[in-house]
């Protein structure tokens, strides 16, 4: 490739990221394909089907890795609806919405967010190498990090982190933190992994804040380090603590 600078061509070697595609098979029928990053596939498959509302958890459930997909046998056939498209890049059909419930009040150091973001930026192997990927990053409430994850989809690095708390027995509660946009779905997965506090190192949308507000989830978008936007309180403000913590327009007073 070349890089253009100051008026001028200049050859500079710079790796890309990979791109595969993965096909995920429930009950011996195609279920979904999802543009990905290679690796992990196990962790992908199950937490894509978790947030999709197909899984409650791992009792009953065979899986088998093979070459460009995941066979995932279920003890009971998954409704198959209307498929929708998640609007995050690389993201495949989605069936289902991830199960919701009330998150715990866990009182949280305001400084966490600025701390989850520093470890995924300094813990991450292939964004320093390509730029061209999205990352994301599970976290216990002491803010150790427990699992990283880099992807081509910002959706396929959270649906791994849930995958990998099925897999490995992790129990919420939890933090997560992400480089994509918050968009209405990605604060759904996750309120549905059980993640207090989602950290962004982008934007959120209104439809989100609304969503993090109601149950309880502390989003913190535009992470640095010197500071962030918070725009729902959870444990880091507390609701009743503040006379009147501002909802975006258009949501339910």
């Amino acid at each position: 490739m070349w890089r253009y600078e100051r008026g001028a061509f200049h050859p500079e070697a710079f790796p890309l990221p990979e791109e595969a595609r993965l096909v995920l098979v429930v009950n011996g029928a195609p279920w979904t394909a999802l543009s990905y990053t290679p690796g992990e596939e196990a962790y992908l498959a199950l937490g894509h089907l978790f947030l999709s509302g197909v899984l409650t958890g791992l009792e009953g459930v065979r899986l088998r890795v093979g070459e460009g997909m995941v066979l995932v046998d279920l003890p009971e056939e998954p409704r198959r609806d209307l498929g929708v498209r998640d609007s995050g890049c690389a993201a495949g059909l989605r069936y289902g919405e991830p199960r919701l419930g009330p998150l715990p009040e866990v009182p949280l150091d305001p400084e966490l967010p600025i701390h989850l973001l520093a470890e995924l930026r300094e813990k991450a192997r292939l964004y320093p190498r390509t730029r061209g990927i999205h990352g994301a990053a599970l976290f216990d409430l002491e803010g150790r990090l427990l699992y990283l994850s880099e992807d081509i989809g910002r959706h396929n690095a959270v649906d791994r982190l849930a995958g990998y708390m099925l897999l490995e027995g992790v129990s919420p509660p939890v933090l997560v933190a992400s480089t994509g946009r918050v968009s209405q779905e990605m604060a759904a997965k996750a309120i549905a992994m059980g993640a207090v506090l989602l950290a962004s190192r982008t934007g959120a949308t209104a439809p989100a804040v609304r969503l993090a507000q109601d149950y309880g989830l502390a989003l913190a978008a535009y992470v640095r380090p010197g500071g962030y936007r918070l725009y729902a309180p959870g444990g880091i403000l507390r609701p009743w603590a503040l006379p009147s913590f501002p909802r975006p327009p258009g949501g339910p007073s």
